[in-house]
């Protein structure tokens, strides 16, 4: 087997005598392809007799398709703690048994044909089935969800998907311009429950993106998970097989809590599904918004867009806003980077940040760096290190990150004096460059032309 079970046999020295663990291939389609799947639990597929006979007929069935970064100690503990509590997980990497890159493209790429398999390999056992995954998975999952749904004769044999922080989108569009998600959102109706952490990078969209599975028909559901952001189960990085009552002294005691809350969650979650409706009707796929958009890397020219006002807190409590003052009290152009500690390429660029400010006067150009979610004592200390003097704002809830159409981070715009925004970037770049330079140059120089023709800013966007 690959990587995955060679992890497992290594890891798992803690476990219980009362969990039965196995491996399986199945192999699936005319190609030669196969995954390999990790049994942890009771339920074996059919044809494999089980060394312990499950219990209960309606045990429940956890088909387990891990993340793309092949960091599994936290979703393996999740699932023994799932087994401890009466199911049996089936886990699979897809990627690793694909024999494809851990990439976010390779995961977008992926079909439904290898889940589909999986679904009816599990089906066949007589128990109730649910998907589960996080993150990009839930591409794979959906497509694979479909593609079951399209050819089977009891669509109730699946409960549907339980989804964790799911990135259903078709790319990173360019900064301040909305996403939009892969046809096969639109193109699903079977249930879906989605946990959402209530920190998460897209929790301001959980409202669109719950629109559009229930405008297909979809049953489908929303847990937040409070106090913790996307990837929290990653964080584990020491099995916990027994028990997660110890995982408190592994993960800061807001994940440990909603980590320890997980199984039940799933377990509910499969129930609520399994009550709902279970269309057997597939809806049309629109192939068009199954494909990819490509990233565009680099300062966009942008068309004017009147940039959002905003009021945010410094690290001092002082107050800044994004004002139509005249130019001589206001700089012409103002940087407005968002960024957060967790994100490693929003950290490479501050040093740049800080050069590129240090070149222009006040005047000129002002930057204004505004954090994702993350409070003020976690900022202040992080920051200090870099030197940085221009100000930190702090976007607590995230709020003017969604005003502004921020989906990738680090996200910057460049805003001229009338307050609109005229370039815009989605990802980390160098700041202090001729090339970048020459832009902010450009700008002051249009506006230095308008005040000699005695034209004064625009308000700003309310």
């Amino acid at each position: 087997m690959r990587r995955i079970f060679a992890l497992g046999l290594g890891l798992f020295l803690f476990l219980s005598s009362a969990i039965a663990e196995a491996n399986f291939t199945l192999p699936y389609g005319t190609n030669g392809n196969e995954l390999d799947v990790s049994v942890i639990g009771n339920i074996q597929p059919d044809g494999i007799k089980s060394a312990v006979k499950p219990l209960d007929a309606k045990a429940p069935l956890i088909l387990w398709f891990t993340n793309q970064y092949g960091q599994v100690i936290g979703e393996q503990a999740l699932a023994h703690a799932l087994v401890r509590r009466g199911a049996t997980v089936w886990m699979v990497d897809l990627l690793d048994s694909l024999l494809l890159p851990r990439s976010n493209d390779a995961v977008r790429d992926l079909q439904g044909q290898s889940v589909a398999a999986l679904i009816a390999a599990g089906v066949k056992t007589g128990h109730p089935v649910t998907l589960v995954g996080l993150d990009r998975m839930a591409v794979p999952i959906l497509r694979g969800l479909r593609a079951w749904q399209e050819g089977a004769s009891n669509t109730k044999a699946v409960a549907g998907a339980v989804l964790l922080f799911p990135n259903l989108y078709r790319g990173t569009p360019v900064a301040g311009v909305n996403p939009s998600f892969l046809g096969i959102v639109s193109a699903t109706n079977m249930p879906v429950m989605i946990l959402e952490p209530e920190r998460g990078v897209n929790r301001n969209r959980l409202g669109t993106l719950l629109d559009t599975l229930q405008g297909a028909g979809s049953a489908t559901f929303a847990r937040i998970i409070p106090g913790v952001r996307d990837y929290f189960p990653l964080h584990l990085h020491t099995p916990q097989n027994e028990t997660l009552k110890s995982v408190a002294q592994f993960m800061k005691p807001q994940e440990a809590i909603a980590f320890q809350a997980l199984p039940a969650e799933i377990l509910e979650s499969s129930q609520l599904l399994a009550q709902s409706d279970h269309p057997t009707t597939v809806l049309p796929l629109n192939e068009t918004l199954e494909k990819p958009i490509q990233q565009q890397f680099g300062l966009v020219a942008v068309p004017n867009t009147p940039a959002p006002n905003f009021a945010l807190p410094d690290l001092n409590g002082q107050i800044y806003r994004l004002t139509g003052r005249v130019v001589a009290e206001r700089p012409i152009v103002t940087l407005v980077n968002f960024w957060a500690s967790w994100c490693p390429h929003c950290i490479e660029e501050i040093p740049s940040m800080q050069a590129l400010a240090e070149a222009y006067p006040a005047n000129e150009l002002q930057v204004l760096s505004i954090n994702f979610k993350e409070s003020r004592d976690h900022v202040a200390p992080f920051i200090k290190p870099f030197g940085v003097t221009f100000p930190v704002l702090i976007d607590r809830q995230g709020d003017v990150a969604a005003q502004w159409g921020v989906f990738a981070f680090p996200s910057s715009f460049l805003v001229d004096a009338q307050g609109r925004v005229r370039y815009s970037v989605n990802a980390s770049i160098d700041w202090n460059t001729p090339q970048v330079k020459a832009i902010i140059n450009q700008l002051i120089k249009e506006q230095t032309s308008l005040d000699a023709n005695g034209l004064k800013p625009l308000p700003p966007a309310k």
